[in-house]
């Protein structure tokens, strides 16, 4: 957790010092340290951890950000939001399908388990992963820009917001979709609850 906490602290004043966005940083900084890094933490249990309690602070930090007053006004944008997760999921979904991870493999050898796409199915759920997008990264620069209050700063917001929300009735509809051996109606009550 110490270097957890130090490695935050560096990262957020060399980002600072040079005028990029800390999420880069962070991204780095868990790469170098992770285990195909120099392996610093060694107990894989506390990084799953660590990174249950990264994303609790986040969605909080967002809650904190939208007012009900702002997210009355951000459902104007709903309809966008819709159409571009569908659209993206419904071009993802294709392009896994038609054979875009061989196309690929040419030129930059990809994991046999991610190119062995057997139903639509499986490319479903891979599309519907790739569609969604973290906030993390786009409201710190939508502050950063001034660009919070124009249409398009509240268009990229409102997607995003329904993106978040996207995930938690995606992971209770995913055991269904999947339907592989059997379900447990109390683990799919709790995480809907």
């Amino acid at each position: 957790l110490l270097i957890f906490l130090v490695s935050s602290v560096v990262v957020t004043l060399i980002s600072k010092a040079s005028g990029v966005s800390p999420i880069l940083g962070y991204l780095v900084a868990g790469a170098m340290l992770g285990p195909h890094g120099l392996d610093v933490f060694s107990n894989e249990r506390a990084d799953v951890e660590l990174g249950d309690f990264g994303i609790l602070f986040l969605l909080f930090s967002e809650g904190l950000e939208v007012s009900s007053q702002r997210l009355t006004k951000l459902t104007n944008y709903l309809p966008l939001g819709f159409a571009q997760i569908s659209l993206t999921t419904g071009v993802i979904t294709a392009a896994l399908l038609l054979g875009a991870p061989q196309f690929f493999d040419r030129f930059l050898p990809l994991d046999e388990g991610f190119i062995d796409i057997s139903n639509p199915t499986e490319a479903v759920v891979l599309a519907l992963a790739g569609a969604l997008s973290t906030s993390a990264f786009i409201f710190p620069v939508l502050k950063e820009r001034g660009w919070e209050a124009e249409n398009s700063g509240q268009a990229a917001t409102s997607i995003l917001l329904l993106q978040d929300l996207f995930v938690a009735p995606l992971l209770v509809v995913l055991p269904f979709v999947v339907g592989q051996g059997p379900t447990d109606y109390a683990a799919i009550a709790f995480l809907t609850a």
